[in-house]
């Protein structure tokens, strides 16, 4: 199917998944680039659509043979200049279902037990990050050193583009828990004998390299600005500190949690 209306029904519906409610609402979200779409369908996923720019379908050959062909959709360059967020688009757009599979969300009547008894020795806790490239960051560096992470459910949107660009694709694969409880997860995943361990300043914190980490333990990470709140703080083992020269005062969330992941990776 063609389309070269920039008002057709199926553009609108694309454009509205720029926001988080619609994408919530229709449990719905797109990515663009070749190479998500390759890592999306390597692991295994089948997209709701494809949107593919005419001047670039050529390109893409191959790879659109192993989508369903109902599901592709050719739109004109006018059309895709409507669609795509990219500065320097690809010309191919993927719109896919929410990764259910994957990505378990954490309802107060959900059994928190299920965390401690998921594989992965180690678990990532992030709380209240609020920026979307520093969550696929964070999620592409667990992927790769094999640890969960655990996401606050005021923490930036897994599945808003930016999100899913900076992941590399690592969240298509990734195992994912969202939550609106923070503090009652960590409790959980403490009774299973493991140590969870705030990345705060303060003045009774741990410096990193200085006391002997254990396999299974377990970091939280906070938000950019304001660090992590109180009421998970309080819940931790303890405050650990990344050890810094004077020049600066902090570290990028996604540097941090990066060095922390090594840290419990190399347990």
């Amino acid at each position: 199917m063609f389309i070269e209306s920039r008002t057709n029904e199926r553009i609108k519906n694309v454009i509205k998944l720029r926001d988080r409610s619609s994408r919530e609402e229709n449990r719905l979200f797109f990515f663009e680039g070749v190479h998500l779409l390759e890592e999306y369908l390597r692991n295994g996923h089948i997209p709701h659509s494809i949107f593919i720019c005419k001047d670039s379908i050529n390109d893409y050959t191959e790879l659109l043979s192993k989508v369903d062909q109902n599901k592709i959709f050719t739109v004109s360059s006018e059309v895709f200049q409507k669609i795509s967020t990219e500065k320097a688009p690809q010309g191919i757009l993927t719109v896919a279902f929410f990764l259910n599979d994957n990505v378990v969300t954490l309802n107060d009547d959900y059994d928190y037990n299920i965390i401690t008894n998921i594989n992965d020795s180690s678990i990532m806790f992030l709380d209240s990050i609020r920026d979307n490239g520093n969550i696929g960051t964070i999620i592409r560096t667990a992927a790769a050193l094999g640890v969960t992470c655990a996401i606050s459910s005021d923490c930036a949107d897994i599945y808003s583009n930016k999100t899913i660009r900076a992941s590399m694709g690592a969240i298509f694969w990734s195992r994912l828990y969202i939550t609106n409880n923070l503090s009652k997860v960590i409790s959980s995943v403490q009774k299973s004998g493991r140590r969870v361990f705030a990345s705060a300043l303060g003045k009774t914190s741990l410096t990193l390299g200085e006391f002997e980490i254990k396999k299974g333990d377990c970091f939280v990470v906070g938000n950019e600005g304001n660090g992590i709140c109180e009421s998970v703080i309080s819940v931790c083992d303890n405050i650990v500190k990344i050890p810094m020269t004077n020049s600066t005062e902090s570290l990028n969330a996604s540097a941090a949690a990066a060095i922390l992941l090594w840290q419990i990776r190399t347990k």
